[in-house]
């Protein structure tokens, strides 16, 4: 098979020496990635610069990005080369990048002569929607220093939506089994999976793999995979999830 994995945290700059992360290691997708090299098939294995990954080998390809972008663009790059039989998209992306930063005075200084410039807004509702309009016009001020300077008291940041890379997956490779994840936090085990089939369904997904951050714990980690049909199978570590998911793929690729 040709697989291709996703894996590690995207990372969003906010100047050219810091940037907006998560806490994702790529400890999973790597356990992933070794079971199905081990089983002897192509890995795509698209990174981070800090996440771990596997061993280099003849049947690797190793991939490295750090934004959400570069992501895309990766992945955009890849499907135009080559056929996937198998997607797992393991990586954290960030649900936001940043548009613009800037320092309190100076976004109220925008802000006012943006609002000078309407008529009378007495209306609230006329208000509101100036304040909208002001926002939106302020969010898209060219990012100027290469590194902010640290002497402001509060520092405004701007964070617009990122795409959703997990949205593209199918339609660019349709025949690829996918293989989606969700991380929630605190949640009962009916909404994890009432989540992750939610995931599943609006992705056109062949499984989830829903997670609770409160249960990872080093190697325990407690998955609970989801099929199309609504079917749950329970690990406990990364490598029973690995084994799992690596088996669930392969016995639907020949099936």
């Amino acid at each position: 098979m040709n697989i291709l994995i996703t894996a590690g945290g995207t990372s969003e700059k906010i100047d050219n020496v810091r940037s907006i992360t998560n806490h994702s290691t790529g400890r999973l997708g790597k356990e992933i990635g070794e079971h199905f090299l081990a089983n002897g098939h192509h890995l795509t294995y698209v990174t981070t610069p800090q996440a771990v990954r596997p061993k280099a080998e003849e049947n690797l390809t190793l991939i490295e990005i750090e934004t959400t972008k570069d992501l895309e663009a990766a992945l955009l790059e890849q499907f135009k080369q080559q056929s996937f039989d198998g997607i797992i998209h393991s990586m954290a992306v960030s649900d936001y990048t940043t548009e613009t930063t800037m320092s309190e005075e100076i976004f109220i200084e925008k802000l006012a002569a943006t609002l000078a410039k309407q008529p009378a807004l007495s209306d609230l509702t006329k208000l509101t929607e100036a304040l909208y309009l002001s926002l939106d016009e302020i969010g898209k001020t060219s990012q100027q220093e290469k590194k902010i300077p640290s002497g402001t008291d509060r520092l405004l940041l701007f964070l617009k939506k990122n795409p959703k890379i997990i949205a593209m997956l199918k339609e660019q490779q349709p025949q690829a089994i996918l293989v989606g994840f969700k991380l929630l936090v605190g949640v009962s085990t009916e909404e994890l999976i009432h989540v992750g089939q939610s995931i599943l369904a609006k992705n056109n997904c062949d499984f989830v793999l829903a997670n609770d951050l409160e249960e990872i714990h080093g190697d325990q980690h407690k998955g609970i995979l989801i099929d199309a049909q609504g079917q749950t199978v329970t690990a406990q570590t990364k490598n029973e999830i690995a084994q799992l998911i690596v088996k669930k793929v392969e016995e639907k690729w020949r099936n």
